[in-house]
């Protein structure tokens, strides 16, 4: 993960030398998946889920309240929540379809 620029090593003591880990932006940005993969975990894999996030937000009178977080994916163009329903796919790799690479004869 280090070497994929995931994590950066720093070292928190010199003798003996050891290092701790720490999220590079590129690894903060993989914080959806890994989220999409726990609620997957949570819904698939396990009876109870072992842990939960907690929410603190909400407006007028709801401000402040705490909740479980229920997280939705929403299109930032025009806001609407995104179900697997209203996708399609668009390929553009050159020398590939939606079935994955095209053989070439």
């Amino acid at each position: 993960m280090e070497e994929a620029g995931v994590v950066e090593r720093r070292a928190y003591s010199e003798r003996p030398l050891r290092f701790e880990y720490h999220l590079t932006e590129a690894g903060r940005d993989l914080a959806p998946v890994m989220r999409a993969l726990l609620a997957w975990g949570d819904r698939w894999a396990v009876d109870t889920p072992p842990v939960a996030f907690r929410h603190r937000g909400g407006t007028g009178s709801e401000h402040d309240t705490e909740h479980d977080l229920d997280l939705t994916s929403t299109c930032r163009t025009c806001g609407e929540e995104v179900g697997a329903g209203g996708l399609t796919i668009d390929v553009r790799a050159p020398g590939w379809d939606r079935s994955g690479p095209i053989e070439r004869s």
